[in-house]
């Protein structure tokens, strides 16, 4: 239950079914050729849920340029209110992962981070925390090194080249996001379970999560 302050910016100034119906249970999904993938997500406390994040449109005013990756988004965002403040949660469906998703999974969640900040400028709450989830069936990183690929050579998210392999395994992903300035962002990584042709499963987000 939101209070009079936020239910008003929401029904004013943000578009209509933006934001999904209040709920503590949602079913989050996602098509791609690669498949289909449902996941089931339980959340406790007052929450704004965004699903299909990556189909609606965004901040207008970002340098969209393909090398920063700023065009990109993740599939999900919730953001959860605790009595520490607001939580965002943001949420990537893949079915494979490896060294060169993982990039593309970082780029997604600066993007998404960057432009939920502005929306919850808007709304006029503050983010505390942040927390990301990774869903997929497969995973297929190397610590060998693909030098053909530029892509693995470069640091696209900072100065400083990032270890896939080690910050999957380690379960943090770190994001430039200013000069100097990095975010650190605790990852959870979701195995999925392919039945009849989808892959699901299931993500509990406590209170107590924040």
């Amino acid at each position: 239950m939101h209070d009079d302050r936020l239910n008003y910016v929401l029904h004013e100034f943000i578009a209509p079914e933006y934001v999904e119906a209040e709920s503590s249970e949602y079913l989050l999904i996602e098509n791609q050729d690669s498949g289909h993938t449902e996941l089931t997500l339980h959340i406790e406390g007052e929450n704004l849920c965004i699903a299909q994040y990556d189909k609606k449109r965004r901040c207008g005013f970002w340098n969209r340029d393909s090398r920063n990756g700023l065009s990109k988004c993740v599939d999900h965002a919730i953001l959860q209110h605790t009595n520490g403040g607001w939580v965002l949660h943001m949420i990537e469906m893949k079915g494979r992962m490896d060294n060169r998703k993982w990039f593309d999974v970082c780029l997604k969640n600066r993007a998404s981070y960057l432009d939920i900040q502005a929306l919850c400028t808007a709304l006029g709450i503050r983010i505390k925390a942040v927390y990301t989830y990774t869903t997929y069936a497969e995973n297929r990183f190397s610590r060998v090194q693909n030098r053909t690929n530029p892509r693995m050579m470069a640091a696209p998210l900072g100065r400083r080249c990032i270890d896939p392999v080690q910050e999957w395994s380690q379960g943090k992903m770190h994001v430039t996001i200013g000069l100097d300035e990095e975010l650190i962002i605790p990852h959870r990584a979701i195995q999925m379970e392919r039945r009849d042709g989808v892959l699901k499963g299931e993500l509990v987000i406590a209170e107590t999560s924040a």
